[in-house]
């Protein structure tokens, strides 16, 4: 009994003694293939305090054993006798060390405190948003027009507004169309009291006006000012009245709505007429235009919109 007990015994110190030597050289090759490893640091020595291996671990074995045996940009830069890497000392003392091979990661030392700093967060300029222009385009004479009676209502001419707004990026700003509505007795919809208060701006940066009492206070706008999403100005025979159809307004010079004179609010091609601006003479209320003047068609000529932004 006494012989198989002493057998058992040897058995498992053999095992136990075993298991270090079979991983040894793993740990070892690691270190070994790490491109910062000082070429004079090798063998068992390197974790052990017995350079033959075994038995208890040095300060670089001890750390290198609580990292899970993975060597870090921080255990490199703790260890300078067993890693060989560059560092740059800052006036104020603190001092980084360039211990990662792939150049993601730094170890910055100050007040004897190490924390690893991320380089990529290093390199991103922190700088304040820049602030929205005042001047930014709040007006615009849309580049492509409507049949007037074919618009879909004040909510369809929105929609077209908002539409071009976006192609040309300014699409973050709500925006309506600066037309009036009042047909068989419903309630009137006063263009001047639907596009906000101002100021507005062209794409240029330009005042066209400071708010609606400055805006219907205008008979006509200067020239420069009417520009489209685009930026593009009016082309003159697009200010010539007898050349052009107009822009759709369906309002009194003050910006209230002409009654009658909106084509049943925007949705019927039928008999009628819709009250158009020209930059010629008024702005907003210069003469009359039939409903079905001009079709929904592509090749046919249309009149265009004002359009504001919300402020």
């Amino acid at each position: 009994m006494i012989r198989v007990l002493g057998a058992a015994l040897l058995f498992i110190l053999v095992v136990a003694l075993s298991q270090p030597v079979s991983a040894r050289p793993q740990y070892l090759a690691a270190f070994q293939a790490d491109p910062f490893r000082r070429a004079e640091v090798d063998g068992c020595g390197t974790c052990h305090v017995n350079s033959a291996g075994g038995g208890a671990r040095n300060d670089f074995g001890s750390a290198f054993d609580a990292a899970s045996r993975e060597i870090t940009p921080m255990l490199r830069s703790n260890f300078p006798q067993q890693f060989k890497f560059d560092t740059a000392k800052l006036p104020d003392g603190s001092t980084f060390a360039f211990s990662d091979p792939a150049s993601k990661f730094v170890v910055l030392e100050r007040q004897n405190q190490k924390i690893v700093v991320d380089v990529a967060a290093l390199s991103v300029p922190k700088t304040d948003p820049v602030p929205v222009a005042e001047n930014r385009m709040s007006f615009f004479v849309t580049s492509a027009g409507v049949a007037p009676g074919a618009i879909g209502g004040l909510s369809g001419a929105d929609r077209h507004c908002q539409d071009l707004a976006k192609a040309a990026a300014a699409g973050d700003r709500s925006w309506r169309a600066y037309l009036s509505t009042s047909f068989d007795g419903k309630p009137a919809v006063n263009a001047g009291d639907r596009i906000g208060s101002g100021p507005w701006y062209n794409a240029q940066g330009l005042l066209v006006a400071r708010g609606p009492a400055d805006l219907h206070t205008k008979d006509r706008f200067r020239p420069e000012v009417l520009t489209t999403e685009k930026g593009d100005r009016l082309s003159p025979a697009e200010v010539a009245p007898d050349l052009a159809l107009g822009i759709l307004t369906g309002s009194l010079s003050n910006g209230t709505a002409a009654v009658g004179k909106s084509c049943n609010n925007w949705t019927s091609l039928a008999e009628g007429d819709a009250v158009v601006g020209d930059v010629a003479t008024s702005w907003n209320a210069a003469r009359t235009i039939g409903c079905g003047q001009t079709s929904p068609g592509a090749a046919a000529p249309k009149p265009r919109l004002y359009c504001f932004a919300l402020r």
